[in-house]
């Protein structure tokens, strides 16, 4: 059966990196005492094999030695990366693994609590938004004197001034980024959108491009050794998710936030929104299929109450009539 591949943010280097032999008896069994067809086969092999190689890139060990931290990691990167489908995928995979595990006495723990957790998790959840001043400090924090400040500064102003999702810039290729305002983009659920480029990410992506052969080089990488666009000098040449999100903590840790890569996305919905944007215009730049997704982006934890009803209800002292387009 094909190995299949991990998803982007989550790569492995080889086509059967992180699995374990062990997982053979697991598919024997689903096989032969569920009767599973042929494509949950295909799916609980993957699976297995992904979520063991990200416990080794993340810990250095195998998923027989993981802990309930490590679960909660990894479902925490699958629900920023992936649709509500797949996270269940997931969980549903690594449940089966620990309990089966358990029965043959591989392991001697239980995770149950874990993947509780995970189930009652709703995917989408209010977020810590930083301000435009929070955000300019920590777009002006990189030291774009050497290439990997070059690429962290690169990586922010799409993040925050795209609204790309972690996935998508991962995901970004060499040659699909142009040098022109706009760019055509497949986002979540194979849904395609135009993400607008503005002056600076345009900037500091052509910046970018002069200093990636240097990083891939710094690894001990080919200049050829990865299509996509941003590139890390570690063991993999394509920027990993767990490095984009240090790398996001870092600076955010370094004003005094706990943010993730999200945050940004969510961060440039609620700027637009503070300024003005009609909410259907950000819907389309979010790539979000309904509106009421959109409403959970817009944060107005920013925002004067008490300025904000006297501006703008009929009743408000400063009221002046002005009707949102």
């Amino acid at each position: 059966m094909d190995g299949g591949k991990c998803e982007p943010g989550i790569e492995t280097q080889g086509r059967w990196e992180g699995w374990d032999p062990r997982f053979d008896d697991l598919l024997m069994q689903a096989a032969a005492e569920e009767g599973l067809a042929d494509d949950s086969l295909r799916a609980l092999q993957t699976q297995l094999r992904c979520f063991n190689a990200w416990v080794l890139a993340r810990e250095g060990r195998s998923w027989d030695r993981a802990t309930a931290d490590d679960l909660k990691a990894y479902f925490q990167e699958a629900r920023e990366l992936r649709s509500a489908a797949t996270v269940r995928l997931k969980r549903w995979v690594v449940q089966r693994l620990y309990r089966w595990a358990r029965s043959e006495g591989i392991i001697d723990v239980s995770f149950e609590s874990a993947l509780i957790a995970v189930r009652s998790t709703p995917p989408l959840r209010l977020t810590a938004v930083p301000s435009v001043d929070q955000m300019r400090r920590i777009l002006s924090l990189p030291d774009t004197a050497t290439p990997s400040g070059v690429r962290d500064r690169a990586a922010l102003e799409l993040l925050y001034g795209a609204g790309l999702r972690s996935a998508e810039l991962l995901g970004l290729h060499v040659a699909q980024v142009p040098d022109a305002p706009g760019m055509r983009l497949v986002g979540k659920g194979a849904k395609e959108r135009l993400v607008i480029l503005g002056e600076h990410a345009r900037y500091w992506i052509a910046q970018y491009k002069t200093v990636r052969r240097a990083l891939l080089g710094a690894g001990g990488h080919r200049a050829t050794a990865t299509s996509r666009l941003f590139v890390g000098t570690g063991v993999h040449p394509a920027y990993q998710y767990s490095q984009l999100r240090r790398m996001v903590v870092r600076y955010g840790g370094m004003i005094g936030l706990n943010l993730t890569p999200h945050s940004l996305r969510h961060a440039f919905a609620t700027h637009l929104y503070q300024h003005k944007a009609p909410l259907k215009t950000i819907q389309l730049l979010l790539g979000h299929e309904n509106l009421s997704t959109t409403t959970i982006y817009v944060s107005r934890r920013w925002e004067d109450n008490e300025a904000t009803i006297s501006t703008h209800h009929p009743r408000g002292k400063n009221y002046v009539r002005v009707v949102r387009s």
